[in-house]
């Protein structure tokens, strides 16, 4: 009877354990996005983004899909900061998703708000090294400056391919 309490207890254990560690998780992929959006080149934030990355890719609990129309937008070969836009569009995206439940399956949504984080954490970079300025990016900034970022979005439709 004593072994089945200690078994007991120790799965009840294991699995509030488990669940606070999702949770943290799912906190880690928020607060990395926001982080990404304002000092994406600070030493804790290249650490968050790092292990954020990791469990988006690796979870279950949340799912993004790279659009390629979104995701050419920021992968010319000549942008310096192609990855660490890469990096913010695809925790961005997680990062609605999981702020966001009742909205996980609007993928254009899921694609703006990543798109956004992406933006800002270009914005972010430029203004530490301004050397890397890349033209395509500042069209797309028009284009939100405008207020037809979610149009663009919209157009590529990405939860439909």
């Amino acid at each position: 009877m004593k072994k089945n309490r200690i078994v007991i207890t120790l799965a009840f254990v294991l699995a509030f354990t488990a669940g606070l560690y999702a949770q943290s998780d799912k906190e880690l992929t928020i607060k990395t996005a926001r982080a990404l959006e304002t000092s994406p080149l600070a030493q804790d934030t290249v650490k968050m983004r790092e292990k954020a990355l990791k469990w988006v890719i690796e979870t279950d609990q949340v799912s993004v899909i790279v659009c390629g129309e979104i995701f050419s937008l920021f992968s010319d070969k000549k942008n310096k900061n192609s990855s660490e836009m890469t990096v913010a569009y695809t925790i961005g995206m997680a990062a609605f998703k999981l702020e966001f439940p009742e909205k996980a399956s609007d993928e254009n949504a899921a694609q703006l708000a990543g798109l956004e984080t992406a933006l800002k954490s270009y914005e972010a970079i430029v203004k530490e090294k301004p050397k890397t300025k890349f033209e395509k990016i500042e069209a797309v900034l028009e284009k939100q400056r405008a207020g037809q970022l979610a149009a663009m979005v919209t157009a590529a439709d990405c939860g439909k391919k």
